[in-house]
């Protein structure tokens, strides 16, 4: 009897030598780390403090390619086309596997052709109003809101994004309309928002300007208080959010990785976080080191997903 191995077996059955040494001697060569979007953004302020630290535990170069466009899946896609066998990995942000899948349709299956190894970071957005706001914290927010209905707008770094979602989750909990105003990039926001031309934000690129007084934070996103503002309450405390929704960043890899290989990349990160100058590189950015694996990860992944989805069926956002 004659039997015919389709292409995709075939190549599989190539590939199985090769795989089951990479089992054993990850890494030997230098590993890409694909950021899918172009320097200077957030996924950039955890890759660059992160590479160094992780280069040296491994003990090989860990390079930073930045493939931009179409919302993160660009460069989703090359790392879902690469090799499966750990040296093309992906440091992603929350929306590629929460937000993007229901709402942009990538040219890939998130869930069949990619595998989330680890969480790596968190970024904590602030519910932050400029000073003019009359309100100095959250309850005295959610009743201006209240009293002065579609007058507070707040801006985002685009339809779609985390930055306008998150803010909607708020408005939601709180029962208030907001009116949202979407910028291409979370810098001009930033910006205007410091003008006075809009008056909230619900997005880490704003700490800077926390930090030098210049906007006023009432709440945080965070399952934890911020440790730089102890005295800020989570939006979880104040009843005005569920577990979840917020930012986050992880590490993924192509779809066929060996279980061995994603266990060695797992361990390896969660020393690297480990390291002071990790920290001190991430807080920079407004991030921290978050380590998470496993079906912990997994659940996560889930239920952030449920909760995205959900709030863009109930506001109808869209992508730009």
């Amino acid at each position: 009897m004659t039997v015919r191995l389709s292409r995709r077996v075939l190549g599989a059955t190539l590939l199985a030598p090769a795989l089951a040494r990479a089992q054993e001697v990850w890494p030997t060569r230098q590993v890409v780390l694909v950021v899918p979007y172009p320097p200077g953004g957030s996924t950039d302020n955890v890759a660059r403090p992160l590479m160094q630290e992780w280069s040296k535990i491994i003990g090989q170069t860990i390079i930073i390619e930045n493939r931009g466009g179409a919302g993160g899946t660009i460069g989703a896609e090359y790392v879902v086309r690469s090799r499966p066998d750990g040296y093309t990995l992906l440091l992603f942000p929350t929306a590629i596997f929460t937000i993007s899948p229901t709402m942009m349709r990538p040219p890939y299956d998130t869930d069949k052709d990619l595998v989330p190894i680890a969480r790596a970071a968190a970024s904590d957005a602030f519910v932050v109003v400029n000073p003019n706001v009359p309100v100095r914290s959250i309850q005295e927010l959610v009743a201006y809101a209240k009293a002065h209905p579609g007058t507070l707008r707040f801006g985002s770094a685009g339809n779609g994004t985390i930055t306008q979602l998150q803010c909607e989750i708020f408005g939601d909990h709180a029962g208030v309309r907001l009116e949202h105003v979407p910028y291409r990039g979370s810098g001009l926001a930033v910006n205007d928002l410091v003008a006075g031309h809009i008056q909230m934000m619900c997005d880490p690129a704003t700490l800077p300007m926390v930090r030098q007084g210049q906007l006023r934070p009432l709440a945080t996103f965070g399952e934890q208080r911020h440790p730089e503002f102890p005295n800020v309450p989570t939006l979880m405390e104040s009843g005005l959010a569920d577990r979840g929704a917020m930012s986050w960043f992880g590490i993924a890899a192509p779809a066929g990785t060996p279980l061995p290989v994603r266990e060695r990349i797992a361990a390896t990160l969660e020393q690297a976080l480990k390291s002071e100058d990790v920290a001190r590189g991430l807080a920079l950015g407004g991030l921290r080191p978050a380590f998470e694996q496993g079906e912990a990860f997994a659940n996560r992944i889930t239920g952030d997903r449920a909760i995205f989805a959900e709030i863009i069926r109930r506001t109808g956002a869209g992508v730009n």
